[in-house]
Parts: structure tokens; sequence; C-alpha cells
């Protein structure tokens, strides 16, 4: 006959208290979270040159001209520079396939609202803008700041965060970071995610405004 002390259980003819389960556990559960917590965080080759530190003067740069819809991420990934800008809460419907198969994509600030016009195949036409009185804009050295927000919400999943993307302008290409964090529950697991992704867009020929 076995005798099993109080407090304490049988797991393979071993006696475990119940502090120690308690424990492992807990080891299991913080495992879980780490498994949730995603984090995509590259930089920028050097090839690409100096990028300007995220300052926030008071006034934004002069910022103009017209880029290839085809980019490069630092990892060597084919990017869109379209479905990048387009505002991340703006319904997609109808306008999904004429931001993939964008020719070209133009930036021009006026005053204080970056407009971004695509130019696709077809005809395909699509303008929208940024203001920085709507907090949607920010100005940096030698760039610009699109805040697109990063709540989410739907069934089973619930979080909030940041999402933004800096512009630098430079005299043969756009660079561009899209960066942000956030944390929530999904499947009544904590979840964190954290993401910086550099790529860069070729300026089209003589497509910067004087």
């Amino acid at each position: 006959m076995t005798t099993v002390q109080a407090n304490c259980h049988l797991d393979n003819d071993t006696c475990v208290p119940q502090k120690r389960r308690l424990a492992s556990n807990l080891v299991v559960a913080f495992a879980a979270i780490c498994v949730t917590a995603c984090m995509d965080v590259q930089h920028p080759p050097a090839s690409w040159g100096n990028i300007a530190p995220a300052m926030q003067p008071e006034d934004c740069v002069p910022f103009s001209a017209t880029y290839s819809n085809h980019g490069e991420r630092s990892d060597g990934f084919a990017v869109l520079l379209a479905t990048w800008l387009y505002p991340r809460k703006a319904p997609t419907r109808g306008i999904d396939k004429d931001l993939i198969e964008a020719e070209t994509v133009t930036l021009e600030l006026a005053g204080t609202i970056l407009s971004v016009t695509m130019n696709g195949p077809r005809g395909a036409f699509h303008r929208w803008s940024f203001e920085k009185s709507k907090h949607q804009l920010t100005c940096l050295d030698a760039g610009l700041r699109i805040s697109q927000g990063g709540d989410r919400s739907g069934q089973n999943v619930a979080a909030v965060g940041s999402d933004a993307i800096d512009l630098y302008q430079r005299q043969d290409d756009l660079i561009v970071n899209s960066h942000g964090s956030e944390v929530g529950i999904a499947l009544m697991i904590p979840m964190g995610d954290h993401h910086s992704v550099w790529a860069r867009f070729p300026i089209q020929p003589s497509g910067r405004a004087d």
C-alpha cells in the first residue's frame, strides 16, 4: 500500500509538492506568453547611406516627388509603397487591386497636409491625404512621420498599439521605415508585437518637383 503525504500528488510514482507544481504551471504560462510575443526588427543596410535621426522640428522639410510603387525591403523582399501608405482604417474594397497594380506613387506636401496620389494601369487613380492638424502627420529631421494607429478588435482579439511610417526623401530614392508596437489579448492569451521594417523606393525620372 502506497502512502501519499498530505498536499502531494502522485505523478509517475513521484510525490510532487503543490508549490512545485504551481511554479511549474507558472513557467508554462509564462512560456505561452513569450511564444505569442512577436518581434520583427530590421535595420537599413550600410549601403543605403546615413539615415537622418527621427528628430521633430517645428516645420516640415519640403517634400514632393514621384516614386515607383515597387520597392525593396532591407531583407531583400519586394514591397509595394501604395499598400504601406494607404490609410490603415480606410476601406479597401474596390481599391485593393489598384494598390497592388499601381505603377507610381506621388507624395506632395502642401503646408501641413501630405497628399498621396497613386497611378496605375487602365487609368487607375486614387488620392488620399494625411493632416498635421489631425495628428496624422509629424515633421522629422529631413523627413515625415505618418501615424496610422494600431488598435485592433474582433472575435477573440482585443489589442491597442501604435503604428507609424517614417519617410526620408533622398536624391535618388525614398527610404521608408514602418514601425510600431502592440499589446493585447488573443484567445484569452496575452500577446505582444514589435516591428521595424525598412524599405526603399526609386524616384521616377523627372519625378522630383522643382
